[in-house]
């Protein structure tokens, strides 16, 4: 009897164990793995691309953010929360990019309560890890921009649309699948395309459809009546994309890259491609016998990456959008369908294990936490400012590069956001997008000038700015050291 006992308390013991595991130990571990990798080289980089941008416009007051509104194709959601960060944190680099850090790192937590709920333990690792060492997702968390934030809402919305199917009678459900769905489309306008992957779970999945259609119906108006004060901006923004976009149109390469990008390296790109055809050989095969086609759940994951992954790419032969960071929140369900994969071919610990270690270990080998930290603006800047004299003029094209520019030629200028443009002007910088506004009083009176070339042929296909200031002073020279930039030193 006693023998019993000990034997029924070891079990209990060890259940207990693993509950604890599974509900905090765990979950506290990828916190603070996905914290560690993403701190690290956090402001190694230098603040370059679009956050120059994000973070001036986050500073503004509420008439210059609503100007600038009208021709932004990002909704205000990120804007504010920045703005009200910087206030407390400043502006550098560490401080700005902290907040997109804490958003990738809460996102891995929903990504394991999903794959804990609704599917086991395993899955819900796999999953976690490949996203925790994923490079693309560490990019995203070294910079001030809305991505990070969008992912995990992202998360959010599908853990709570699949938290609802699964009990529908909680209102906590209800309440949170509405304020992430917000915010979603508040925050990112592909937000709308998570709120049509549940849509397209709805109308095909059964199960969902007879559980949950009339509270998702609700769920939508309300989101759609919260949504209603953007609408005319969002319209705008529709139209004007509709005409073109600066993202070039997609070939069927892209599908791969776009792949490879989730997936670290080529070598991983192919593991789990073969893995998720194996998976899919396995199903047809075992086509009838095969339980997981019964777990809405699957489904659900598989409407989430494959959906709007294809569904962008065919659109985008018609109006570009298939970009890589557009995409990001299909990279999640790519994860867990891989993970679903691994765990569906792997009923056997011996086929398992060895798939899901291969996999995970290519990620983590492959993982570079320094993501991002190849940017070099301030180099660039003190180069220039290196060969500026009191007589020497600098022009820069396109005009929007000037954000980045001042940030590291004077962060007062860059404060000072309604003097900004002024403030350069008077220190004879000047961001144009025309030879026109070249000011031939002012070069025939310097003794020489700089011109930085930052994909100019967006608005100058001719360059005629370089023409210009090649015919006023005899001698150039071209640095092209700086990814994307060339910096050209005219003098006489």
């Amino acid at each position: 009897m006693h023998y019993y006992c000990k034997k029924i308390s070891n079990l209990m013991n060890s259940r207990l164990l693993k509950t604890f595991n599974s509900i905090y130990f765990i979950p506290a571990a990828l916190l603070l793995l996905n914290f560690s990798i993403k701190i690290i080289y956090l402001s190694s980089g230098d603040i370059s691309g679009d956050e120059p941008f994000t973070i001036f416009y986050s500073q503004v007051d509420f008439n210059t953010f609503s100007a600038m509104l009208k021709t932004e194709n990002n909704p205000p959601f990120f804007f504010l929360l920045m703005h009200y960060w910087i206030k407390l944190f400043g502006i550098s680099s560490f401080s700005a990019r902290f907040m997109p850090l804490l958003f990738s790192t809460l996102t891995v937590l929903f990504i394991y309560k999903t794959g804990l709920k609704f599917f086991n333990l395993r899955i819900a690792i796999i999953t976690s890890l490949l996203f925790t060492f994923s490079n693309f997702h560490i990019f995203f968390a070294h910079e001030t921009r809305v991505y990070s934030l969008f992912t995990l809402l992202t998360t959010v919305s599908m853990y709570s649309f699949l938290s609802l199917v699964r009990d529908k009678n909680q209102r906590k459900h209800f309440i949170l699948l509405i304020l992430s769905n917000t915010l979603l489309v508040y925050s990112h306008f592909f937000g709308f395309f998570v709120i049509l992957i549940q849509i397209v779970s709805l109308i095909s999945i059964k199960e969902i459809r007879q559980s949950i259609f009339k509270k998702y119906s609700i769920i939508s108006l309300i989101t759609f009546v919260l949504y209603l004060p953007y609408i005319k901006l969002l319209i705008l923004r529709f139209s004007s994309s509709s005409h073109g976009t600066w993202v070039p149109a997609p070939n069927l390469e892209g599908l791969y890259n776009t792949l490879w990008k989730f997936s670290n390296a080529p070598v991983n790109t192919v593991l789990f491609l073969l893995v998720l055809i194996s998976s899919m050989v396995a199903l047809i095969l075992k086509w009838n016998k095969a339980d997981i086609l019964k777990t809405v759940y699957v489904k659900v994951i598989a409407i989430w990456f494959l959906m709007p992954f294809l569904l962008i790419f065919i659109l985008s032969l018609h109006t570009p959008m298939f970009l890589d960071k557009y995409l990001i929140f299909v990279s999640i369900g790519y994860y867990f369908l891989i993970a679903v994969a691994i765990n569906y071919l792997g009923k056997s610990d011996r086929i398992f294990y060895p798939v899901a270690a291969v996999s995970i270990f290519l990620m983590l080998i492959t993982c570079n936490p320094k993501s991002g930290s190849n940017r070099n603006t301030k180099e660039m800047v003190n180069s220039i400012t290196q060969l500026k004299t009191k007589n020497t003029v600098v022009y820069m094209c396109p005009e929007w590069i000037d954000l980045g520019f001042v940030y590291y030629f004077d962060i007062n200028y860059f404060s000072d956001y309604k003097s900004t443009r002024s403030l350069l002007n008077k220190a004879k910088v000047f961001p144009i997008n025309s030879a026109y506004q070249v000011n031939d009083s002012l070069i025939s009176a310097a003794e020489s000038a700089v011109y930085l070339d930052g994909w100019s042929e967006q608005v100058d296909k001719d360059h005629q700015i370089y023409e210009t200031l090649h015919k006023e002073f005899r001698n150039v020279n071209c640095d092209e050291s700086f990814h994307g930039f060339k910096i050209y030193h005219f003098t006489r």
